[in-house]
């Protein structure tokens, strides 16, 4: 179910590779390596990563518009 669930996030954007330490921001799409991520946000058990503190507010104001 695990590997499942991280495939369709892959579809939205979000991956997290723990060997490589980068993320994708689902807001704007850019891949961040850990020492350029500046903000994180918990939604439903998972933590999604992003660029600038712009990117987690629209995230946070509607996450499901970005993760489905």
């Amino acid at each position: 179910m695990r590997k499942k669930l991280k495939s369709i996030l892959g579809w939205f954007g979000f991956h997290i590779d723990p060997e490589q330490k980068t993320a994708f921001d689902v807001v704007c799409g850019m891949e961040l390596k850990s020492f350029s991520i500046k903000q994180a946000s918990p939604y439903k058990g998972e933590t999604y990563y992003f660029c600038s503190e712009s990117c987690k507010d629209h995230f946070d104001a509607d996450p499901k518009k970005y993760i489905g």
